[in-house]
Formats: C-alpha cells, structure tokens, sequence
C-alpha cells in the first residue's frame, strides 16, 4: 500500500549523540477562538445584542466603511421576474368571441354598485350585446392592459377608461359585456382575480336601480371546469361571493412575510390604501411584502416602500393575488394558488393576528396541492394533479441561486409531494408521493429506479435531469440526509468521469435559501440572528456574483452547501420547532445587504475570534478594508466557551503525527518555534514555525501545522486545535539518542531516499524509463511495448492484476465506511501536494480548488436538534469527491485496442488519452480529474489501509470480499498463484 516513506537516520560511522524531547512527556497548545477570526464573531455579537446593541450597530462594528442598503441595492421597485403569461393574439387583429348558444355555464361571482375590469388582451365593450361607437369607431375597444370602471345609475351605465365616460349621459340597458381575446384574460376588482375563459356580463339587479351582478358566462361547462379561476357553483343572489365558502386559519403571529409571485392588490379592512400619488397598493411580482403588528396599529413594508409610517389601523390586512399565481407566505413556509390572505388582528392582543387564507370553495381548496385539508365531515373530492411549471427565467442573480449538496455517482430522491422527472427539461416521469427514485448514470444516460424498476430501460439520454417538485412540498436528499422545500433538484455531469454527477439544488430565492441556513444557536436573541442573516445575504450575494463574473470557475452552482460556504441544511433548520428567531430575522431583514463600493461584500464570519478580528488579507488572498484587524472586547463576554481553550498531546503524537506526511516528518522531535510573521491579533496562518528533529529541520506555515495537526487529531480520536490563535510549548529535549550529522544552519541531513518508483506519476508515457517511475494507482512493474519502438505503452501495479482490482475496490469502499477520516485527509493531500500539475485551466476549478482556499465560514454551537450542522467538519455526504464505490470497474490490462479510454484504467474512468505514435492506440489514459486532485485522492485512499487498527481489519476483511467478487484470473496464472487473493480464493466463498 502507499504511505509517505518514513524520514527515518541511517546509522553510520558519525553517528553522534543528541537530545530529543522524551516520547512520553506533553506539549501543550493553548488558544483562543474558534475559526478563522474575520469578520463577524457570532459569539462577540452575542455578547454584544446582550448589550442592547442592534444588528445595525453590531454589523458596523465588525465591517466598517459599509452601507446598509435595501433590495439587494437595486433601484427602488425594481425585482425580481415575474412569470410572463403566454397570450395569443389573433393574426387579422380581431377577437374571436365565443358566443355559441350551446355554451351555457354561468357563474355569479359578486354584486356591487361598481367595479373595474382589466383585460390584458384585445377585447370590446357592449351594452345589452349592442357596440358602443366611441371616437369614430364603430365599437369601444380600450387598450390592451387599461382598467375600465362600471357604474350604474337610475337604469344607465356609466363606463370609463382613460379619464373619458363613454357613456356620458348614460347607456341604457339592463347588461353590460366585456368579450375578450382567447388566450388572454380579464382582472376583476372585486374578486381580485383573473379569469381567461368566457366573457365578463353585467346584471342589473331587481331590488336596487344602482346595482348589479358581475357573472362570467358564453363558456362551457369544459372550459368553466379547465379554468382554474373559476368556480363550479350555480348563480347565487343573496350578493354574496360563492368564494366565500371556506376560511382556513394557518398560523398565528407578530410578523409575516408575503411574497406574491404575480399581479396582487393589498387592503385594509377591505380598501384599498392610497399611497404616492396611487389609489391603490400593488407590490411587484416576486418582491417580499412584510407585514407586523405593533400596538394595534399595522406596518406594512416591500423594499424601499414603507406603505404605513406610524402605522396603519384597522382590524385585517388583505392579500388579493392574480388567479393562476400564488403567495408565498414564511410563517407556514408553504405558497397558496387560489383564495386570498387575510391577516386578523387577535382581540386583547395588539402585536398578534391570525393568518388565514379565505375567499375560496372546497372544491378550489381541495385541488390546492400547497394547502392544508380543513376539518369536515363527509369524502373530500379527489385533488386533480398539480401542473408543476418550469421556474421562470432570473432577471438577478439573487433570483435563482445555484447549491451544491453532492457530487456522487448514485443519489436517492424522495419526494413527499407532486414531482416531476425531466432529462435536459424535457419528459414527464412522476414519482408517487413518499416513494424514491434513485439515479445513476453511465455512458451519457440517466437510470431512474422506482419501486425496483429502471423508467428509463436502457437509459434516458441527455445531459442534466431534473427533479421538480410542488410548492409546499419537500424532496429529500440520500446523499446530505437533508429535506428542502424549495427550489428544484438538478443533476448535472461533473466531468470527465461518465458516471459522476453534482446534485444541485437551484432556482433557489435569496430570501428561501436564507431560511435553511444554521450558522448560529436557534435560542439566541433577535438583534445577532438579523445580524447574522444580513451577514449570510452579503456573503452569498457576493459570491455567488463573483464566481458567476469569473472566467475560472466553471461549476454548475453557485455556493456549497457547507462551510466550505454557509451551513445550508434546508428543513432541518427551517421546520425546527425553535426556528421563530431565526425565520423572523430574515423576514424582517428581507433584501437588506451591506455594500462597499457599491458591491455586496464577502461578509466573512466566524464562531469567535478569540478577542481580535484579523484583516482578510493575512487569513486570505487580498486585503478588504472592511474587514480591519482590531480589538473586540465583546468576544471574550457571554459565555463564550470558545473565549481559550487547551490542547494536550504528548511527544510520541506528534512524533507520529509529524511524519505521517513528507512536507512535516522530521524524524524525532527536537524542538519547535515561531520565528516571524506572526498576524496582528497573533493568529499564525502566515507565520514562520521551525520544527527541528532527528531527520532534518523543516519550516512550514501555522495554517499547515494545525491542517497536519488537526487531521491526525481527528484520526486519533483528540481534541482539534480551534483557530490559529495559539501558542505552544514543547517539552525541552532531555533523551539521548543518535542522529547522522550535526545540523548546520540550513542544512539538510541524509535521510531514507525515496525510491523512484514510489512517486506518483501522471503524464504522458514519453520514454523507455518511464517504468522506472510510478502511475497513478502505484509503481509500475509490468511493461508492455506492443510496437517494440522501446517505449512502454501501459505499466501496471507492483501486484497481480486481480490483486490490484481487489486493492482499488477495498481501499474505495473504506473511503465509504470511514467518509470523515477519508475527506479530512483528502483535503490535507490536497493542500500539500504541488500548486500545479500543468493543467492550470482546470486545477482552478477541481476538488481540490476549495480547500486550497480557506473555508469560508464555520458555524457556532450548533447541533442536529436545534438545527446545525453540529460540526466544523465537512461531513463526506457533502464532501464534493463523495462517490459510491459499486459504481466503480477498474481495468489492469494493457492498452490494446482503440476504444481503451472508454474503458477504466485503474483508478477510476478514463479521460485524458494520448497517442505518441499515432497508431490510433491510445498510449496511456489519465483519471476523470485534474492530476493533482487524482494524486491527493489516491494518496488519501492508501493512509486508509492502515490508519487506525479498525481500518486495518476492515481492510483485511473487505479485500477478501473482493477478492471473491472479483475475477479469478485476468491471465496472469503463474503470478496469481502467489498473488494474496489466492488463499482467499482457494478458502472458498466467504
């Protein structure tokens, strides 16, 4: 198996006496903070919300020269996009009316003494089924999109747009039409709805000259039942609306906030509100409409637009909304398509009101796949299934957010609602409600497996699927043990492997994605919870912007779903029973960013910064000036555990820990010390640390000693160092033994060569000495030359070849078993191994990209039962390198035919061929990944054989298993009859 070669001294003539500190005394590490120390500390903005200070107040603090800005610092009113209506318009430019006798269906809707239409199509207006001549045309014909007002008096109608009467004295007549376009539809003040089937007529009344019945008719019973606008109800003539049936109370609470998807009209007790200069209050489609309650009086706020200053009184609020859209509605989390939200104030309570969804029949209610089934006696009818629509296209980036949960190469998807299979957003294959689909792909097609049975047969071809899911419902996720509510899941190929593939979840709003995150306690107070939702807003819109904007990040998403981001864990955190806090603060800080420069910032938080924040440039890249380095006195109050801490390890840890890898093994340890450049708050990231041994003396980074350090703590079952604000002492070296040389300044001693055929190679076969080095997968002993030009062609490993499949296949399915010691190392490999292995346009966007990079933010004290991800560490379920190792086949031959790259090599799938001789054979085939994030996989594959004793029982036990599952032979008799599979094989079945 491969492990870094031990830095082990020869013995020679002169050996000479040294001191080193004894294996069995302790080092101590003591520290302060938990995580990177930029930006926000969510433990000193506790502290400081304790205070009394405000989200404002504490944000000020901790990211100066910024603005506190609405909308995401868009234009006032201006949103996000709101779903375009596909209208026909006839050719010639004349509607066609239907006017059939045979369509006979009529539904009262409201009577009134007036009413305003708006038909967004071609339409025309009659008095009694006669035209009305209006400026020199034989019919009046308002423009597309004009509200028309009706009136009636003393046996006349009144009717006008654009400021003009067309009935200046009156039309007489006992009905009033308005025909309009197939395909467009009429918006009726009254109801607040949409209707797009039929015509809208007028009724005068017996009882009363002044008013009349507003009925849709000349339509079908068909097209009345097709409609979702309308009702199934006879005429009633009491005046009242047969929409008025059902009232369904869904939460009670102190704030709530809306979110209308399309056209929408607010009241109060039922009228419109008057504000700048409008006779009504219509909030733009997509945009979030807060409302609260506060000492009786009502304060309603979308963007920029405060509707109500001090407040508004009244007893209800009213949310109308076009027919065929929905509302949203935070306190349940669910989207409503038909009725209307009504809130009610509670009575002796003057900060809490009911939230209710009403003016609808049972029938509407019932066929709402988003609502809740009332109490009522008797069998609901059957609900018809939802239409499930494609998301509309952004306009903003906010809009529509990209998530990464998974890279995989096998998913289980369960929905608990309607769904919605698409290939490429083509198809229609649905899943039953509460059942999984588990999908897979190989070779360019997608496998979707449903109660036992492969949908796609042969497979589905194309190149992304979707899974969409209703408004209201969840979809659960195998690979992040996650539900989410929102958004769509989306499968996109993650490369060059065939058979790998991201799990996305996207066309996520801001404000939705806001409501999964767990980066602080849920029982914390209100002012450091909007704090952090603003924080977390600036983040990901800055973010997700500039990886957008970059030419070298070429991933299908925008954010990890981990703290490689932000902790995003969907439902667990938003359908918490102790989530109020936390929803409430990003309903009430809806849309609001902090900006400098007139740019979101990366607004960079951590769990505590141990009493000093560091400025971004000695932790990261590039220096930002709102993010200083200074004091925060705050940090260490409130109880914050993480204000120092203490690690104890002893000698004979880090002895073994330091050389378990080549860039830190130094022999037996001597001594450490911190030379220079040491952070202003006195955190180590970029600070000089010598550590001296046996071997040789080695000087690496702070960041690396506690990478190093932290991964074999982890391994080890031990405390991990929290942040790089630490110091360390080191026992003085007090035990005799022999080391090779004297240690010169700057010299290095003679330690154990590494042979050459342990490195790991990943080019081209380019010489005959090419087998002196190393494949990736291991050292090459078996050379074939198949036109004996002196050049090997494929080398395989130190091992017979079924050996080597039954070594691969083990150390893969111990990566499953043990997903955190393996992902840990994974990205220790991956920050040392070289910067570049001459492919820098895909290096800066492989796996091992991230975590090159520093994380971007670690959550607070979080666990699963208040909704956190209850760790620093990145779980392997969302490791971007998950895999699943039955999906793998692994190939040990020689390269023999064309067609050898759509085949495996071992390792993994091929991708990268090379032809030196142009034989139409390919020469060698590298990994479905950059060649330094396949030298850092497989290196942290191999530590897996042997790094606990657990593992390597494990180890024993699955290559046995495999060495059964695999083949017998693979041509290799004389070699595999000492091979280690074959006492297995000769046992007989395990």
């Amino acid at each position: 198996m491969l492990v870094a070669a031990p830095f082990t001294a020869q013995k020679s003539a002169s050996s000479q006496p040294v001191l080193v500190a004894d294996p069995s005394a302790t080092a101590t590490f003591t520290g302060s903070g938990w995580g990177h120390g930029v930006g926000m500390s969510q433990w000193g903005g506790l502290a400081r919300a304790q205070a009394g200070h405000s989200a404002a107040q504490i944000l000020g603090f901790y990211y100066e020269n910024t603005a506190l800005v609405d909308n995401y610092g868009r234009p006032p009113g201006e949103s996000g996009p709101a779903p375009t209506p596909e209208v026909s318009t006839p050719a010639t430019g004349t509607a066609a009316i239907p006017t059939s006798p045979g369509d006979t269906a009529q539904v009262l809707l409201a009577t009134t003494d007036t009413t305003t239409l708006t038909p967004e199509g071609i339409n025309r207006i009659t008095v009694d089924n006669q035209n009305i001549p209006v400026g020199g045309q034989d019919a009046a014909r308002p423009a597309p999109g004009t509200p028309i007002t009706f009136t009636h008096h003393d046996d006349h109608w009144h009717i006008s747009y654009n400021g003009i009467d067309i009935c200046p004295n009156g039309c007489i007549g006992q009905t009033a039409q308005l025909h309009f376009a197939t395909d467009t539809a009429v918006a009726v003040s009254t109801t607040g709805r949409s209707y797009s089937h039929g015509r809208i007529n007028l009724i005068t009344t017996a009882a009363d000259p002044n008013r009349f019945h507003i009925t849709i008719d000349s339509l079908t019973v068909e097209k009345f039942l097709d409609d979702p606008h309308n009702d199934p109800a006879a005429p009633v003539s009491n005046g009242e609306l047969p929409e008025d049936s059902v009232r369904f109370v869904l939460a009670t609470a102190e704030a709530t906030t809306l979110t209308p998807e399309g056209l929408n009209r607010i009241t109060i007790d039922d009228e419109n509100i008057t504000h700048s200069g409008l006779d009504a209050v219509r909030a733009p489609a997509g945009t979030p409409v807060v409302i609260t309650r506060v000492g009786g009086l009502w304060r309603i706020r979308y963007g920029n637009v405060d509707i109500c200053g001090n407040g508004c009184s009244g007893q209800t609020v009213q949310l109308h909304f076009g027919t065929g859209t929905a509302v949203a509605v935070s306190t349940t989390g669910r989207s409503y398509s038909h009725g209307r939200i009504n809130l009610i104030a509670v009575a002796g309570d003057p900060n809490r009101f009911r939230i209710a969804l009403d003016s609808l029949t049972i029938e509407k209610f019932f066929s709402d796949p988003h609502s809740a089934l009332p109490t009522s006696a008797g069998t609901p009818p059957a609900t018809p299934e939802p239409v499930i629509q494609t998301p509309p296209q952004p306009v903003h980036p906010e809009d529509a957010i990209r998530i990464h949960l998974s890279t995989t190469t096998s998913t289980r998807l369960t929905p608990s609602g309607a769904n919605r299979i698409t290939v490429d957003g083509q198809g229609d294959i649905r899943v039953p409600a509460g059942s999984s689909v588990t999908v897979a792909r190989h070779v360019g097609h997608w496998h979707f497996t449903i109660n036992g049975t492969d949908v796609c047969g042969n497979g589905c071809s194309g190149q992304t699927a979707q899974l969409h899911f209703a408004t209201g419902t969840s979809i659960r996720v195998s690979n992040t043990g996650h539900s989410y509510s929102h958004g769509r899941i989306n499968l996109v190929p993650a490369g060059g492997d065939p058979g790998t593939f991201y799990v996305i979840l996207d066309s996520l709003p801001m404000e939705k994605y806001l409501r999964g995150i767990a980066e602080t306690p849920m029982n914390w107070p209100l002012p450091i919870h909007e704090a952090q939702a603003i924080a977390a807003r600036s983040y990901a819109s800055a973010t997700l912007r500039e990886r957008r904007a970059s030419s070298s990040w070429n991933r299908p998403f925008d954010l990890y779903a981990t703290v490689w981001d932000q902790a995003f864990v969907g439902d667990l955190r938003e359908k918490h029973a102790d989530a109020a806090t936390w929803l409430r603060a990003v309903e009430n800080t809806a849309g609001q960013i902090l900006q400098h420069g007139g740019a979101p910032i990366r607004a960079f938080y951590s769990a505590s910064n141990g009493g000093h924040t560091e400025r971004s440039g000695y932790v990261f890249s590039a220096d930002l000036p709102y993010l200083p380095s200074k004091p925060d006195p705050f940090d260490t109050q409130g109880g914050n555990p993480y204000a120092s801490w203490s690690r104890s390890y002893t000698v004979a840890d880090l002895n073994r820990w330091l050389n378990d890898h080549s860039d830190t093994a130094v022999g037996r340890l001597i001594s450490m010390e911190i030379l220079d450049n040491v952070g202003n708050s006195g955190r180590l990231d970029k600070a000089r640390i010598k550590i001296t041994g046996t071997s040789r003396s080695v000087t690496i980074t702070g960041n690396r000693l506690q990478s190093r350090m932290n991964t074999a703590a982890r391994e080890s079952g031990k405390n991990q160092l929290l942040s790089t604000l630490f110091t360390f002492s080191v026992p003085p070296a007090t035990v005799d033994v022999e080391r090779v040389e004297p240690l010169d300044p700057g010299e290095t001693p003679p330690i154990e060569q590494i042979p050459a055929d342990e490195k790991f190679y990943s080019g081209v076969i380019d010489g005959p000495d090419f087998c002196l080095n190393r494949s990736l997968g291991g050292p090459i002993t078996y050379a074939f030359d198949s036109d004996s030009d002196g050049i090997a062609d494929v080398c395989s490993l130190p091992r017979t070849r079924r050996e080597a499949v039954a070594h691969q296949r083990t150390l893969e399915r111990l990566a499953l078993v043990e997903r955190e010691i393996f992902t840990a190392r994974f990205a220790e490999e991956c920050r040392s191994v070289a910067e570049t292995f001459g492919e820098p346009d895909k290096e800066s966007a492989d796996e091992c990209q991230q975590f090159r990079e520093f994380a971007g933010n670690a959550p607070g004290e979080l666990s699963q039962s208040n909704g956190g991800t209850g760790t620093q560490t990145q779980t392997t379920e969302d490791n971007p390198d998950s895999y699943d190792a039955d999906e793998r086949m692994f190939y040990s031959g020689i390269i023999d035919d064309p067609n050898f790259c759509l085949n495996f090599s071992l390792g993994g799938p091929t991708t990268y061929a090379f032809d030196s001789d142009t034989d139409g054979v390919a020469d060698v085939c590298a990994l479905p990944r950059t060649r330094r994030e396949a030298v850092a996989r497989q290196k942290a594959l191999e530590h897996l054989a042997d790094a606990s004793a657990e593992l390597e029982t494990l180890y024993s036990a699955f290559f046995i298993v495999h060495c059964h599952e695999g083949p017998k032979t693979l041509g290799e008799r004389d070699k595999e009859a000492d091979d280690a599979c074959e006492p297995h094989i000769r046992l007989g079945a395990v």
